[in-house]
C-alpha cells in the first residue's frame, strides 16, 4: 500500500500553531485558513485504509498487518502486539467559528463579532487477544469569546469514553462491553451522539451485543453521564438513566432495513409544561428505511407511555423522509422532502401527559440557529442537494415548523420549556431557509461553511421580540 503522509511533523506543528491560535482572545481567521490549506497539502496522497466511522471504536486496521511499506502513519493507526493482538491510534480535531444576530428571538444579549468552539479528541484501542479489549478516549473543548460557559460547549479535560469488550471466544457473535462509551441507535433522533454544537454525549453501564449475518442486536443498561466545565470531573448521573434494546435487521434480497426499539427512561427531576415531576417512561419504536434505484426513504414511528409524577403518558411521533437523485443530470442534483409529526399536550389541567420526549436527541435537530427540541411540533422540509464535484457539495433546507397542540409549548433539546403554552394561542412558529457548502478533499478534512435565516412566526412574535435569526459558520475538521 501507499503511504498517506509523506511528512508527517510539519502537519504536527501546524496542527498544534492551530491550537494556540484558536485558544487566543484574537480572532484568527487569515491563520485558520493557511493551517487548512497547509494540512490539506499534507494529506494529499491516500491509500485503502478502512473508512472512519461514526464510532471510531469500531474501525479495524487489522488489514495493515499485510502491508509491505510500513511509515509512521501505519504504525500509528496498527503495531502488533504479541500473536493475537495489537495497538492503534487516532484523533480528531474541528474548529468552529459562528456568528449570530438575535439570538433566542432578540431575548439574548447582543454578540457582534461572534465566537469559536474547539474540540478534540484522542483515542488508543488496545486488542490484547481476539476475545478481550480496551478502548479510551480523551475529549477536550474550548469555547471561545462567549461570556456564560456551558458544559455542551466548554469541557476541557474530560474521560470521555473507556470500556472493555469481552468475547467469550474468537470470532463469538456475542461481546459484553462495560464502563463508559457513546452510543446512538437507528435515525439518533432519540439516542444520538449530540456531535453538535461541541462536546459529544457519553454513557456509563454495560452492554451485550449480539452481530451476525445480517442481525445486529444491543441489549444495555446505562448511566448518564453530566458534563461539566472542569476538568476530570464529568460525573454518571443516578437521576438519569436509559435500558433497553435495539435490533437492526438487513434484508439484501429487498434492499429493507429495519430497525426495533425498546427504551425505558427514568429521569428524576423532569420539567414539562404541564408540570414537574419523576418521569418514568417507556418508547416503542420502528423504523424502516433504504433505497432503490434513485430513491431514498426513512420512515420512523414510536408510542410512549409511563408516567411523570402522578400524570399518565400517552405520547407519539411520526417522521419521513424521502429523496430521489437525478442521475442524469449535470450535478446529479437531489430533491428531498422530510417532515415529522410529533404530539404535545393537550392540557394542563388533566392528568395525561402527551408531550413526546426524544430523550437523547441531537443538539441541532432543526439547527444551530435555532436550537427547537422534537417535542409538540409539526414541520416540513423541503431540501435540493447539489454535487458540484466528488468532494464539493451544496445543501439547501426550507423548514417550516408548527406546534402540534395549543395546550403545550416548545422546548430546548434538552428537554426544557421556553415558553409557557398560555402565552399565545397560534400554532406557527416560523420557517428556516439555511444553506451549507461541504467540502471533503481527502478522507481526513471536512470543510463546512452555511449561513441560516429564521423567520418568526405568529407564535414567537406574541411570546418573545420576535426578532428574525440570522446566523452564519465556518468549520473545519481533521480526522486521523
Amino acid at each position: 500500500m501507499r503511504a498517506i503522509l509523506k511528512k508527517t511533523w510539519p502537519s504536527v506543528y501546524f496542527g498544534s500553531t492551530a491550537c494556540r491560535l484558536l485558544n487566543s482572545k484574537k480572532r484568527p481567521l487569515p491563520h485558520i485558513v493557511l493551517m487548512i490549506w497547509l494540512c490539506c497539502s499534507q494529506f494529499a496522497a491516500g491509500q485503502d485504509f478502512p473508512v472512519f466511522q461514526q464510532f471510531r471504536y469500531d474501525e479495524d486496521y487489522v488489514v495493515l498487518v499485510k502491508d509491505s511499506v510500513r511509515d509512521l502513519y501505519d504504525k500509528v493507526k496498527y503495531t502488533r502486539i504479541g500473536s493475537g493482538g495489537y495497538l492503534s491510534f487516532g484523533g480528531d480535531f474541528r474548529t468552529q467559528y459562528l456568528i449570530i444576530q438575535n439570538e433566542n428571538w432578540g431575548a439574548a444579549p447582543k454578540d457582534k463579532d461572534g465566537y469559536t468552539l474547539n474540540r478534540w479528541l484522542f483515542h488508543s484501542d488496545l486488542h490484547l487477544s481476539r476475545t478481550l479489549r480496551i478502548f479510551a478516549e480523551l475529549q477536550g473543548g474550548q469555547a471561545n469569546s462567549t461570556d456564560i460557559k456551558v458544559p455542551v460547549q466548554e469541557n476541557p479535560l474530560e474521560p470521555h469514553q473507556f470500556f472493555i469488550d469481552y468475547s467469550f471466544f474468537p470470532n463469538s457473535p456475542l461481546r459484553l462491553r462495560a464502563g463508559r462509551q457513546e452510543v446512538a441507535y437507528g435515525s439518533q433522533r432519540i439516542v444520538s451522539l449530540r456531535d453538535a454544537p461541541n462536546i459529544r454525549r457519553s454513557f456509563d453501564g454495560v452492554k451485550a451485543i449480539y452481530k451476525k449475518g445480517n442481525i445486529a442486536t444491543d441489549v444495555f443498561y446505562l448511566h448518564t453521564v453530566v458534563d461539566k466545565t472542569g476538568i476530570f470531573d464529568d460525573t454518571s448521573s443516578p437521576g438519569m438513566r436509559l435500558w433497553g434494546t435495539f435490533a437492526e435487521i438487513h434484508l439484501p434480497e429487498t434492499k429493507l432495513n429495519l430497525n426495533f426499539y425498546y427504551l425505558g427512561f427514568y429521569n428524576a427531576r423532569a420539567l414539562f409544561n404541564d408540570g414537574a415531576g419523576k418521569e418514568k417512561r417507556h418508547s416503542l419504536i420502528a423504523r424502516i428505511f433504504g433505497s432503490m434505484r434513485n430513491w431514498s426513504y426513512d420512515l420512523e414511528a414510536g408510542y410512549q407511555f409511563g408516567s411523570v409524577g402522578e400524570r399518565t403518558i400517552a405520547a407519539w411521533s411520526t417522521g419521513v423522509a424521502a429523496s430521489y437523485r437525478f442521475s442524469g443530470f449535470k450535478f446529479s442534483p437531489e430533491a428531498g422532502l422530510k417532515a415529522d409529526l410529533i404530539s404535545g399536550d393537550q392540557s394542563r389541567a388533566d392528568n395525561s401527559h402527551q408531550t413526546f420526549n426524544p430523550l437523547f436527541s441531537p443538539g441541532a435537530y432543526f439547527g444551530l440557529a435555532v436550537p427547537l427540541g422534537p417535542s409538540n411540533l409539526m414541520d416540513i422540509h423541503p431540501s435540493v442537494t447539489v454535487h458540484f464535484s466528488k468532494s464539493v457539495t451544496f445543501v439547501c433546507d426550507y423548514a417550516f415548523l408548527w406546534r402540534y397542540s395549543t395546550g403545550d409549548g416548545i422546548y430546548r433539546p434538552i428537554m426544557i420549556p421556553i415558553f409557557k403554552p398560555s402565552d399565545a394561542a397560534s400554532r406557527y412558529i416560523g420557517s428556516q431557509l439555511s444553506g451549507t457548502f461541504i467540502c471533503q478533499p481527502n478522507r481526513h478534512i471536512t470543510l463546512l461553511a452555511g449561513m441560516s435565516w429564521f423567520d418568526c412566526g405568529n407564535y414567537l412574535e406574541q411570546v418573545s421580540a420576535g426578532e428574525n435569526i440570522l446566523y452564519g459558520f465556518v468549520s473545519a475538521q481533521i480526522k486521523l
